[in-house]
């Protein structure tokens, strides 16, 4: 592993955050927790981490943020609690709803790629247009 010299954006992208991953992981199997980076802040010679740390349920999916919001508060949004984990079809990506951000006001509603290309998010009105016509 190189030796680092000065905290900047390459270094934390490409040496940083790669080990710190793989450390997390380690310990994310040991805990029984998903453990991950998030957000990065830096200067010259000082840096810092944000960590996310979600419990995993016994059928083994993460309880995260978004998850628990939703399971908590999707009667206020007019979901039905069967609508976490529903695959919809929107702009013909097939996603999958996965909790609700609950600071944001407009796109507020998380989708999960079930191709693996990450997170996408949508306004909560395009989300149960797209979950009435699946189930429709």
């Amino acid at each position: 592993m190189p030796q680092v010299n000065a905290i900047d954006r390459p270094t934390l992208k490409n040496v940083i955050r790669p080990a710190l991953e793989a450390k997390l992981a380690e310990r994310s199997k040991e805990l029984g927790l998903q453990i991950t980076s998030g957000s990065a802040t830096y200067g010259d010679t000082t840096g810092s981490f944000k960590l996310n740390l979600a419990t995993i349920c016994e059928d083994g999916v993460v309880m995260t943020q978004e998850r628990q919001a939703f399971l908590d508060r999707h009667e206020l949004y007019g979901l039905p609690e069967s609508a976490l984990d529903a695959e919809i079809t929107l702009s013909g990506l097939r996603l999958r709803i996965a909790g609700i951000w609950t600071k944001a006001p407009k796109n507020n509603i998380l989708l999960a790629s079930l191709d693996g290309r990450g997170n996408r998010v949508a306004p909560l009105s395009l989300v149960k247009a797209a979950l009435k016509r699946s189930q429709g």
